[in-house]
């Protein structure tokens, strides 16, 4: 039996928290792993992009100070991240923890940990959409293990 409650309280203003109980000492939730590589972005900045690129800092930095950050730690390696290696929840589809690889091959980050909620797990993607938008595709679960070990 599978009981579900809303949670009263939330460290993150964008999550959905659910408290979750479970009766059945049998229940096993069974998981996938997945590897992707984002497209590559455009850093070509236009003649007439640099004030607004400038403008937007500006605003980026005063709702940093005003809005609390749910990756703290992390948020800034965010944008190094080559491969993301994601832990979904097959049922639903749910990431639930994530792996942030660079270009050299290195673990720089994983969520959630510590102070950091995560990118993915924060956002509303689903299994099907990270295989559908960004071709991802099945690793194992030792190799996923073996990396979210490497960041203490």
């Amino acid at each position: 039996k599978l009981n579900i409650c809303p949670s009263i309280s939330a460290t993150s203003p964008s999550c959905k928290p659910l408290c979750v109980t479970l009766e059945n000492r049998n229940f096993k939730i069974e998981m996938k792993y997945i590897k992707f590589k984002l497209p590559e972005k455009n850093t070509e900045t236009e003649k007439n992009g640099i004030v607004k690129n400038y403008i937007w800092k500006i605003i980026e930095y005063v709702l940093r100070k005003i809005i609390p950050e749910s990756n703290p730690t992390n948020g800034k390696l965010i944008d190094d991240v080559e491969f993301w290696l994601i832990e979904c929840e097959i049922e639903s589809g749910i990431p639930v923890r994530e792996i942030g690889i660079d270009r050299n091959e290195n673990v720089i980050l994983k969520m959630p940990h510590k102070k950091d909620y995560g990118y993915w797990t924060d956002e509303d993607l689903l299994l099907k959409d990270f295989v559908e938008k960004f071709h991802a595709i099945e690793i194992k679960k030792n190799d996923f293990e073996e990396n979210w070990k490497k960041i203490n």
